[in-house]
């Protein structure tokens, strides 16, 4: 942290993710309303998420860095490579659920303000090619016949992300963690691996880039439905009007396809909540959790507050799209707070990268030695910082 800052700025670093990221807009705006009646200016840092990460885990001592950043709440996972203070959870206690909370707690220790909640993936659907939400793959397989004939893409998905993965290995009975280690080497991955490449070879599935191609096409009209996050919500809305529907991954032979669910918070580097901008850290924290900011994370552009109070709002007076991701988010699994977890993100992204050339058993082979190989970093990592090496 920059020994030069005075206590009137603050300075965030968060995650910007193209286009359809409209939360940026109500990020934005929080800090124009806490700079005037607070007096004191929120310098907002925008990053993809790698830098971000890649940022956080080499904070030089002493050096320039972040007050604060707003992450997604697996980061907290970077307690100690970032020096992340300690959250007291007593304030929060009444104004989050526990269940938001536990998304940023470690070993009990609570290293992160979670503000929003959701993070899961839903089924977003065009209505002019699927009157409704097909429920079952069988009933999204019925209508890819028609649409192909139409030159529609039935389903579009970015394999290129290892989290839309995740509910296809649950409707197989999955989990990419077991006895706290990454476990992808088993016949749920491989089903799961042969299930989608059977999809992209027939054409019912196309794996194209997230946060571009796959939302234009599909607002152009010339995909049926798509699986991706619920905080494209609001983008898509603005994009289809009525003509959007939210509906759950549709099952797949019976199974429910599961979604992981995580928060987006908080988190204090370099030890902050120690340093003289404590109490204005603190305070923004808090204005982030009141009800009128809440409102406008969900008015505005329509994410899932992390306040208690306002999602109950959502959920008894929002719309039937709104209620539906909530509803979803209900369904979804939590993401394993896990240091442990990029080793299983970079393993699936290695086995869909090899899966249509290679197929399911080398995919699976692929993933599991790549996990594998940097669970064994992860190791070493750890026990550096229980030594206290220096980290570069």
């Amino acid at each position: 942290m920059s020994a030069g800052r005075t206590v009137d700025e603050l300075v965030m670093w968060h995650e910007f993710d193209g286009p359809g990221d409209t939360s940026v807009e109500v990020l934005e705006e929080i800090g124009r309303m806490y700079e005037e009646r607070y007096g004191i200016r929120v310098r907002a840092e925008a990053m993809s998420i790698a830098d971000l990460g890649r940022r956080l885990t080499r904070l030089p001592e002493g050096g320039t860095g972040p007050d604060m950043a707003m992450v997604p709440s697996d980061m907290a996972n970077y307690w100690e490579a970032a020096r992340l203070s300690e959250v007291d959870g007593a304030m929060l206690q009444g104004v989050v659920a526990p269940s938001a909370l536990d998304t940023m707690r470690i070993g009990g220790r609570l290293y992160g303000v979670p503000v929003l909640t959701g993070n899961h993936l839903v089924l977003y659907v065009n209505k002019a090619h699927y009157p409704e939400a097909p429920r079952t793959w069988e009933e999204l397989e019925n209508g890819a016949v028609r649409l192909r004939e139409a030159g529609i893409i039935p389903l579009g998905i970015d394999l290129g992300q290892a989290y839309s993965f995740i509910p296809f290995l649950t409707a197989f009975g999955g989990w990419p963690m077991a006895d706290g280690r990454i476990s992808l080497d088993t016949d749920a991955a491989e089903q799961a691996l042969a299930f989608l490449r059977r999809g992209l070879a027939s054409g019912k599935i196309a794996s194209l880039d997230g946060a571009t191609t796959l939302l234009e096409r599909f607002a152009e009209g010339r995909i049926g439905a798509i699986v991706t996050g619920e905080w494209i919500y609001n983008y898509l809305s603005r994009r289809l009007g009525d003509e959007l529907a939210v509906g759950a991954i549709p099952a797949i032979g019976g199974r429910p396809a599961v979604s992981m669910c995580s928060s987006i918070g908080l988190i204090f580097p370099s030890r902050s909540l120690s340093s003289p901008r404590s109490a204005a850290l603190r305070a923004y924290a808090a204005f982030m959790l009141s009800d009128e900011c809440q409102r406008l994370w969900a008015d505005r552009v329509q994410r899932i507050p992390a306040a208690s109070a306002a999602l109950t709002r959502i959920e008894s007076g929002g719309s039937a799209n709104k209620r539906q991701l909530i509803a979803q988010l209900r369904g979804s699994r939590p993401m394993p707070v896990s240091p442990y977890m990029i080793a299983g993100w970079v393993g699936m992204e290695e086995g869909l990268r090899r899966l249509p050339e290679d197929g399911a058993h080398k995919a699976r082979t692929a993933m599991h030695d790549r996990a594998s190989a940097v669970m064994a970093e992860v190791d070493d990592y750890l026990e550096q910082l229980k030594k206290g090496a220096s980290i570069g």
